[in-house]
């Protein structure tokens, strides 16, 4: 999530942005962000977590609405529901807003992915756009809940009743979405749902953590196995490399064959296909290449506005930028161990 830059009371990332904390984000400048994104694109979907975040939802959409362009808009859903059904409605742009002390907004194109950082970039510096003579409609759609989950049935194979593994998650809404399918009663296999449900992390008694980074590589070298060719953004782990992988950068606009698997941006979906057999997952996890990340953000002076990426013998370091006066140190290595010392080599040259 590379910071990208702020206007005077957002701050974006690529995949969504949220208010400045010394900024006062209220209706009025949430109705100015609506009539900014409708410079960008003619129809939208919106949506939100809960009924706390309600008031920025239709500030948000009287904005776009202002200036003449259509949006459906749905209450109260979730996210994964949400982007599932963003090409259903063939709307140019998605808007999310979730969290709760303070709204989190992700925006998302008719693709369903994270916007290009230079669309972001271009957002951020334009100001609201005029309002037209004839204000466009909002519309009330459903959560799509319903479909999503059905359709991930029968995407699955083998699920005719509740996966044995529980749920923890903060979102209610996501952890009941992903109850299901799992049985939420079972200590042998946990999944630890993060970002909204965007992110998801296990831990199993008998192969220990498994990070989301583990669990997207035995669902890449699954499907591989086929000889089908695979997606994967450039920044994974490095250790994700065959003839059948292909990369792909995030900050520019994805491609067709990438925006088609579907796991890169539903981990619900990944989950499940991995989990159908569940002595094949096990057997999987254990399989895998040895991998580790570790990370450090650290505060400098002037931070470099495009990422660096530093290949080293025993590993990778990926620099980028993860705020106004703050970058994110991420090393890629085969242990832990090395991961987290090429972290501190790099801190040491970033630090005094």
């Amino acid at each position: 999530m590379a910071y990208i830059g702020e206007n005077r009371c957002l701050s974006f990332r690529n995949s969504f942005c949220e208010p400045l904390p010394s900024a006062r984000f209220s209706t009025s400048e949430a109705s100015d962000f609506g009539r900014t994104l409708s410079r960008f694109f003619g129809r939208f979907s919106i949506g939100c977590d809960g009924f706390a975040n309600l008031p920025v939802l239709y500030a948000v959409c009287c904005g776009i609405s202002e200036c003449g362009k259509d949006v459906f808009v749905c209450e109260n859903t979730d996210l994964p529901s949400f982007r599932f059904a963003l090409p259903l409605l063939s709307s140019d742009c998605g808007i999310f807003i979730g969290g709760s002390s303070s709204p989190r907004i992700y925006i998302f194109g008719k693709n369903a992915f994270s916007l290009p950082s230079a669309t972001i970039s271009a957002i951020i510096k334009s100001p609201p756009a005029k309002t037209a003579e004839k204000c466009g409609k909002i519309k009330r759609t459903t959560s799509f809940r319903d479909i999503y989950t059905e359709n991930l049935a029968q995407s699955s194979s083998n699920i005719s009743c509740s996966i044995p593994a529980s749920v923890s998650c903060g979102n209610k809404s996501v952890r009941s979405l992903w109850l299901e399918f799992f049985s939420g009663n079972d200590e042998n296999l946990v999944f630890q749902v993060s970002d909204d449900g965007q992110r998801v992390n296990a831990f199993s008694a008998d192969l220990g953590f498994i990070s989301h980074e583990k669990l997207t590589l035995a669902h890449v070298l699954k499907i591989s196995e086929s000889g089908q060719a695979v997606f994967l953004p450039d920044n994974f782990h490095y250790i994700a490399e065959s003839p059948n992988i292909r990369r792909f950068s995030e900050s520019e606009n994805i491609p067709t064959e990438a925006v088609q698997q579907r796991f890169l941006n539903d981990p619900l979906y990944m989950i499940l296909q991995l989990t159908a057999d569940l002595k094949d997952f096990s057997e999987r996890i254990k399989n895998l290449p040895p991998l580790a990340t570790s990370r450090r953000e650290i505060i400098i002076s002037s931070p470099p506005e495009n990422p660096k990426t530093i290949d080293r013998p025993d590993g990778r370091i990926i620099i980028t930028r993860s705020g106004r006066n703050r970058i994110m140190l991420t090393a890629q290595a085969l242990s832990a161990e090395t991961a987290s010392e090429l972290c501190n080599i790099t801190l040491r040259e970033y630090t005094p």
